[in-house]
């Protein structure tokens, strides 16, 4: 078993905290850091002294994942605790097991450490249920990437300690993740009258907000613009919308497959191996894939289900950020998320104890009116199109309210980017569109003048803006 230095130094640390008396730390390693290989190496020394171990995940192909990376480490001695799994062993010194049979049985005895996979979960009943109260004179080692409960809660009350085990910029540096080249979309869903529902938005009203075919149009023209040769996972609100893309996909001529938690396990696992094989292209998923799946060969990502989320959105988008045969990973937001969360490799502060914070505050971005790629905000050409940015034009602050654009709140100018609807609404050359509605939701963000749209619209394009898209914006 090899492991890398940060690795090493993450179980040394692991290590320090359970002798220090506490029992309960979470170790937190970036999506594609190998947490199943550190986690491995700590429980097969655990074993090594005799002690019986378990793995708990909640998703079947998590357990599989680690069956198959614990046998290639040398763990023969396993056993499965899984509905009517036949690899059923109680014997075995190494359990790896579902958290939702563990509630449903009795538990294993003997257990001295559990590693618990997806962490970020175990704020959950059933996890208490399951592990934390079924087993408690056990060790317990939480596994996240992101360290943080749903709807922002805190892990705190169910764990002790947090061991930071390397960052994405480390990570990215030394080549074990890839920085992705992320994309904004020239059509963005109107989310003014989705309500909040559990901390997120509410699903019915984001269905009816996302499953438009003017937006799921726009998901696969982008596709087409930026990912068309790269197996792709697109991540949708609903089995309707994601339906809605599969077959918008389809009439394109592109391989594109469906598959939700209704998707029976074997033809869940054809349509995985299909998109493994390159004869399909696009796997469109509800709630599937968003953590623990592991195909490195997927290297594109479509966002096409917004999310207050932190976790959701980093643990989606950091399905594609391994690295596989020299090819940069693309993700496509057609969610909005970026401005939301940031970018999803940006390096943050993690506390058991309060939300997270974006180190510096987060590098300031901006997006290329001609490709939507995000570029660093000093950027004057556009690394991928070769766009030129013209200097800033300075505006009066005439009408801004008094604390002044700068201290506005990025959740305040998501608000207030969002686009009227007849101005979505519009049809034409893509490109032209596109240039329009950034331009257009600039304007009403930074509350500039229509006629500075016509003018940056005509100067980037060099055709007269349509006479109809003026009169959208009162120009």
């Amino acid at each position: 078993m090899q492991l890398r230095p940060y690795q090493i130094s993450a179980i040394d640390r692991v290590r320090d905290v359970f002798r220090s008396g506490k029992g309960r730390p979470v170790l937190c390693l970036p999506t594609g850091s190998g947490k199943t290989l550190t986690s491995a190496s700590i429980l097969i020394s655990a074993m090594a002294k005799g002690k019986r171990v378990m793995f708990a995940a909640h998703r079947k192909e998590l357990i599989d994942q680690t069956v198959c990376a614990f046998g290639r480490l040398g763990v023969a001695d396993i056993g499965v605790v899984r509905a009517s799994d036949r690899r059923y062993r109680p014997s075995a010194m190494c359990q790896i097991a579902s958290v939702q049979t563990l509630a449903r049985r009795q538990p294993i005895p003997g257990v001295a450490l559990v590693v618990i996979d997806e962490c970020h979960r175990g704020l959950a009943k059933s996890y208490a249920q399951a592990l934390f109260m079924a087993y408690p004179t056990a060790r317990f080692l939480g596994l996240t990437a992101t360290p943080i409960g749903p709807n922002g809660r805190a892990l705190g009350g169910v764990f002790d300690s947090l061991v930071e085990g390397a960052t994405y910029s480390e990570l990215i540096a030394e080549g074990h993740i890839v920085e992705p080249i992320v994309f904004t979309t020239p059509t963005q869903a109107d989310l003014s009258d989705c309500r909040t529902s559990g901390g997120d938005y509410n699903l019915e009203d984001l269905e009816k907000a996302v499953n438009r075919g003017s937006l799921i149009g726009n998901i696969v023209a982008e596709w087409q613009r930026h990912a068309s040769e790269l197996r792709t996972v697109v991540f949708a609100v609903s089995v309707l919308h994601s339906r809605a893309i599969v077959e918008r996909f389809a009439s394109a001529g592109v391989a594109a497959e469906h598959l939700d938690g209704e998707t029976p396990e074997d033809q869940r696992a054809a349509i995985l191996a299909r998109l493994e094989a390159g004869t399909t292209r696009v796997v469109s998923n509800v709630g599937v894939l968003c953590e623990g799946w592991d195909m490195p060969s997927v290297k594109a990502c479509v966002l096409a289900c917004p999310t207050k989320s932190l976790v959701k959105f980093m643990q989606c988008a950091g399905r594609v950020l391994r690295p596989w045969e020299g090819i940069r990973p693309i993700i496509l937001d057609h969610a909005g998320n970026i401005d939301r969360h940031g970018m999803p490799h940006e390096d943050r502060e993690w506390s058991l104890e309060a939300k997270p914070k974006r180190k510096g505050g987060g590098a300031p971005m901006k997006s290329c009116t001609s490709c939507y790629a995000y570029v660093p905000a000093s950027c004057r050409v556009c690394p991928h199109c070769g766009a030129e940015f013209e200097a800033a034009i300075k505006r009066e602050p005439k009408g801004l309210d008094e604390v002044g654009l700068a201290e506005r709140t990025r959740e305040q100018m998501v608000r207030e980017t969002m686009l009227p609807a007849d101005v979505l609404s519009i049809t034409g050359d893509a490109r032209l569109v596109g240039v329009f509605h950034s331009l257009a939701r600039r304007m009403f963000a930074l509350r500039y003048k229509p006629g500075w749209v016509r003018h940056r619209f005509e100067a980037a394009t060099k055709c007269p803006l349509p006479r109809e898209w003026a009169q959208r914006i009162g120009a």
